[in-house]
């Protein structure tokens, strides 16, 4: 779709207005390039996405485009359950990928436990408080990159899209062995699970970054259960339990989530209209939905 480029903020030198323009052609584009170039020279810099959506936004709209993002993570008023599922949801996953590994066979190392609380709350806290941890990537990933794709298509190839990027990302993780190379699955999965709770929370940037440090704290103690072969298999399990729910998920409104933007039949007046509202202010105008996937209105 064409869109009309509007002057850089506050500069109109050439060079300036040069970028704004190649940025405001290819928001995601360049989101993805300047992703990459953050977070892979050091390994992998977990706060890249978010920094690259932070830059980005910059340059296309200035102080009021940051202040715009950031403001995705003061929506909190989204209902006590958002928080129950974001907080406890993974780690009831994470305990049904245990016992299904295990009934299949799996051997939980001697002296260790699953409910290990002190422990699950010790690496809560690292995700929550360390900067450098996974929970920091979502200002980019829900933030700012969810937003433009569902502009573009429908929400489940919008999840998919973004997770096959997600994984993408991972690679310098994956080559160093940190991580077996079917986590990039696992991630490409939960990418729709996190559309979904993303958008019944009115798009907000918190609760996914709660559900990703959740997510995160529990996998930890589930896999260092197990050794050897096993761990590699725990992530199997994962990947198992994370496609049945995102199946029921998608299932139980299957229409809504293959949906395009430019369907006539899609928004207010559909048959079955957005389960949610995404708030999208920090999104600029040409890229806000007109009765899309969003059920944002025209702006």
């Amino acid at each position: 779709m064409a869109t009309q480029t509007q002057p850089a903020p506050g500069s109109h030198h050439p060079l300036v207005q040069s970028l704004h323009d190649v940025v405001a052609r290819w928001p995601l584009t360049a989101f993805a390039v300047v992703t990459l170039v953050i977070s892979w020279p050091f390994g992998l810099l977990p706060p890249g996405p978010s920094l690259a959506a932070l830059v980005v936004a910059a340059v296309l709209d200035g102080r009021a485009g940051v202040r715009s993002l950031l403001a995705t993570t003061t929506i909190w008023r989204v209902g006590v359950r958002w928080y129950v599922v974001a907080l406890l949801g993974p780690v009831v996953a994470v305990a049904a990928a245990v016992g299904l590994l295990v009934a299949f066979g799996g051997e939980i190392q001697p002296g260790s436990s699953l409910f290990d609380l002190p422990e699950l709350g010790r690496l809560f806290a690292l995700q929550v408080f360390g900067v450098f941890a996974g929970p920091w990537e979502e200002l980019g990933w829900r933030g700012y990159a969810l937003p433009r794709l569902l502009r573009r298509t429908s929400p489940l190839l919008a999840s998919l899209g973004l997770g096959v990027f997600w994984a993408l990302w991972h690679v310098p993780m994956f080559a160093s062995g940190d991580v077996p190379w079917v986590d990039g699955l696992l991630v490409v999965v939960i990418s729709i699970l996190f559309t979904a709770v993303f958008l019944r929370t009115r798009g907000s940037v918190l609760i996914a970054f709660l559900m990703h440090a959740a997510i995160n704290a529990s996998a930890g103690v589930a896999i260092e259960l197990f050794a050897g072969g096993d761990r590699t298999r725990m992530y199997w399990a994962l990947i198992v339990v994370a496609s049945a729910i995102a199946a029921v998920v998608v299932g139980l409104r299957a229409r809504w989530w293959t949906q395009r933007p430019a369907d006539p039949d899609h928004g207010p007046h559909a048959e079955q209209p957005p389960p949610y509202e995404l708030d999208t202010s920090h999104v600029p105008a040409e890229d806000v939905p007109v009765a899309g996937p969003a059920g944002a209105i025209d702006r």
